[in-house]
């Protein structure tokens, strides 16, 4: 396979995986294996970013970050297919998934479960939108493999410039500005359609609160930025 995101000749493995190499996590969850038959063509293990590809530092909690590509029989794979098969994944991962001449990146911020090391807990799916294969861009910005991760995150997410170690914080916060923006167009909805004055009233002081929480979880996330 072509050098797609054009990193050093020493990151490549350019390796196609079994695909059998995944049915072991995916007996505990037949409908996750049905997918992944019927979807994914073939993945390819084309790069492994390390301390010993790469002149950068690695830690206790980051040894490796390995790029996936996968093929799909279908754009519109559901990429919740993908975050199963990286919660069992030993090591951080970004997903390319391709389709006919299109790419999109697809990377899951995940962490360690406990001090172990020993399983990941994601806590947020980040996909870009698709594009053409020559327009496909993750750029390796960064000194050390966690800072380098954290800037694929900030890449393909959209989050942009970032404080250095703020990207746990930032993950944590997008999450609940995602709620707090559900609940009030919840609250919006049922204020609009509440035919009682006194309700709609009641309602409103609610919309309000949930919009000041808002504001407040916006100016938080821009801080770290």
């Amino acid at each position: 396979m072509d050098n797609i995101l054009h990193y050093p000749q020493s990151t490549i493995v350019n390796r196609v995986v079994p695909k059998t190499m995944f049915y072991k996590f995916m007996e505990v969850n037949p409908r996750m294996k049905v997918r992944f038959v019927n979807d994914v063509v073939n993945i390819t293990w084309l790069y492994k970013l390390s301390a010993g590809t790469l002149n950068v530092t690695d830690t206790e909690e980051m040894k490796e970050i390995e790029v996936f590509v996968v093929n799909l029989k279908q754009p519109d794979c559901p990429t919740d297919l993908f975050t199963f098969i990286d919660t069992n994944m030993p090591h951080h991962i970004v997903f390319v998934l391709v389709h006919d001449n299109s790419a999109m990146l697809l990377i899951n911020y995940k962490d360690w479960t406990d001090d172990t090391h020993t399983k990941f807990r994601i806590r947020q799916a980040f996909a870009s939108p698709w594009v053409p294969m020559a327009d496909l861009e993750l750029t390796v910005q960064g000194q050390s493999l966690p800072r380098i991760y954290d800037n694929f995150v900030a890449q393909v997410s959209g989050i942009g410039e970032h404080k250095a170690g703020a990207m746990a914080d930032i993950v944590a916060l997008k999450a609940k500005i995602s709620k707090a923006e559900s609940e009030l167009e919840s609250l919006q909805k049922k204020m609009r359609k509440e035919p009682q004055l006194d309700r709609q009233l009641a309602m409103n002081k609610q919309v309000k609160a949930k919009r000041k929480e808002l504001d407040n979880l916006k100016k938080k996330l821009e801080e770290l930025k």
